[in-house]
């Protein structure tokens, strides 16, 4: 079924090309550290000109933006009748007090072209170090490198409607999303519709599966991860989404009907087929009250316990919660970043291993996991539209929660009320002060780096271990590029 509905996409994907009549739109893709630096400048933009602007959903067409003055121009549209191509070697040094110093090598290549009207192709493959070494990755090593596809994608754009089918990484919200980040690339279709103040959305991707040669099942679990969402932009200064995503499969299991369907309640839909899915609901907002000034917010809600009639309704609630302000030019070329995050206890998982809200070991959304909170202030001082400076500060407290633990049901073993606390366990705190300097220099090389000190308290949640940790992370992109002629 699920090749049936890919092949079908592609035909449809194929008829809108040939009855479009005008330049492919290129995209802006998510998840490398050089593209986040583009969209920081692209969104500062924004904050300041205001009006009806889509900040909630990645990645961005790039209509209105040229990429001339950056080694990223080949993603410009200018370049619609040729074929391009590029290549971005990377150099990734972590080094911490305490600890052995870590330098991780990566090379990328890719291509990007505009092979029919209104139709984006981008491309690209990647082999790296530090993939290599994470011990969630269970893919092929070559000399250390563990080598993929990283996205693939085919993107199509109209005023009112755009479709994205292939590899490619999104973010729903804001871009550290706890619903839907840019952290990883997935393999499926999403699409949104605009009408008016109104935008409709979804996402289906299919999400790594249970191996019996890996994990606690004794025959492979298919899983898929769905979403759908609605925007309301009620004037030039306010925008309020609402979403909701499910984590399904299942040994045998395909992609269900109900869940394709992006105006159906998924919640109510698995309850009435008596489906043992995994379903997230919630709302974001972006808010413009004065020029300059944005404020944004996402609640996302795992489960939540509305009446009190037996022991498991007991159960704590299981919410994220993120609220933030950015501040352009609070004083001349310097930028005022602020948030508060939260996540309470077994947020993300689930009874049935299949419903954790992971792929390939890691987190669908930009959370740092679940059973934390953390406040974070950056100042950022630009200087002209290729490089920054910032002094970055950061309170976190870790708890002893984590998305992979074995189900619990603690509630169920006493009588009456059951209270937890938050965060859980011996908690880990960590305050941070850093300073960072990024950005482009030159056509070929893009850098950042960060040095500071993390002053840990109860380090990994030993009790009275605090430390005083110094450290430096550097990285460092160099890049190629060239395009050939095709018309």
């Amino acid at each position: 079924m699920a090749r049936t509905i890919l092949k079908r996409l592609v035909f449809i994907v194929w008829l809108l090309s040939i009855s479009a009549d005008s330049q492919g739109t290129p995209v802006l893709p998510v998840g490398r550290l050089e593209y986040e630096f583009i969209y920081d400048r692209f969104e500062r933009l924004q904050t300041m000109e205001g009006g009806l602007f889509d900040f909630q959903i990645g990645p961005y067409a790039l209509a209105n933006q040229k990429l001339t003055s950056e080694p990223l121009y080949y993603l410009n549209q200018e370049l619609s009748q040729r074929l391009t191509f590029f290549g971005i070697g990377g150099e990734d040094y972590r080094a911490v007090r305490h600890s052995s110093s870590k330098s991780f090598e990566s090379l990328r290549g890719g291509l990007t072209a505009h092979p029919f009207d209104k139709i984006f192709i981008y491309g690209n493959f990647v082999l790296d170090e530090s993939r290599a070494a994470n011990p969630n990755y269970s893919g092929k090593k070559w000399r250390g490198l563990a080598g993929d596809v990283e996205q693939a994608f085919a993107y199509y754009h109209t005023d009112r409607f755009n479709l994205t089918l292939g590899r490619f990484a999104s973010f729903w919200g804001p871009r550290n999303s706890l619903v839907l980040s840019g952290n990883q690339a997935l393999d499926g279709v999403g699409y949104t519709i605009n009408w008016g103040r109104l935008s409709l959305s979804y996402h289906l991707a299919r999400i790594d599966g249970l191996n019996p040669d890996e994990d606690s099942v004794t025959q492979f679990e298919n899983r898929f991860f769905a979403g759908h969402r609605l925007d309301v932009h009620f004037n030039k200064q306010l925008r309020v989404g609402f979403f909701e995503t499910v984590i399904f499969g299942g040994p045998g299991r395909q992609i269900e009907l109900y869940y394709l369907n992006p105006i159906i309640f998924f919640h109510g839909s698995q309850l009435n087929n008596g489906a043992d899915d995994n379903t997230f609901v919630g709302l974001d907002f972006d808010y413009i009250p004065v020029n300059n000034v944005r404020l944004f917010g996402q609640l996302l809600v795992d489960d939540i316990q509305i009446e009190n009639k037996s022991q498991g309704d007991q159960e704590p609630n299981e919410i994220g919660l993120m609220l933030g302000t950015h501040w352009v030019e609070a004083y001349k070329y310097t930028d005022v970043k602020a948030s508060y995050t939260r996540v309470t206890n077994r947020t993300y998982n689930q009874g049935n291993e299949r419903n954790r809200y992971l792929h390939n070991g890691e987190l669908l959304s930009a959370a740092l996991g679940n059973d934390y909170d953390q406040w974070s202030l950056s100042l950022v001082r630009w200087f002209g539209s290729s490089l920054n400076a910032g002094i970055n500060l950061s309170f976190t407290r870790q708890g002893e929660g984590r998305v992979t633990d074995a189900w619990s049901t603690p509630w169920l073993n006493v009588t009456g009320d059951y209270n937890e606390p938050f965060p859980t366990g011996t908690v880990e705190k960590t305050g941070r002060v850093g300073l960072s300097f990024r950005g482009f220099f030159g056509k070929y090389l893009f850098a950042e780096i960060e040095s500071g000190l993390d002053d840990v308290k109860n380090f990994e949640h030993t009790a009275g271990d605090n430390r005083t940790l110094p450290f430096v992370n550097l990285k460092i992109s160099t890049f190629f590029s060239g395009s050939v002629k095709v018309e």
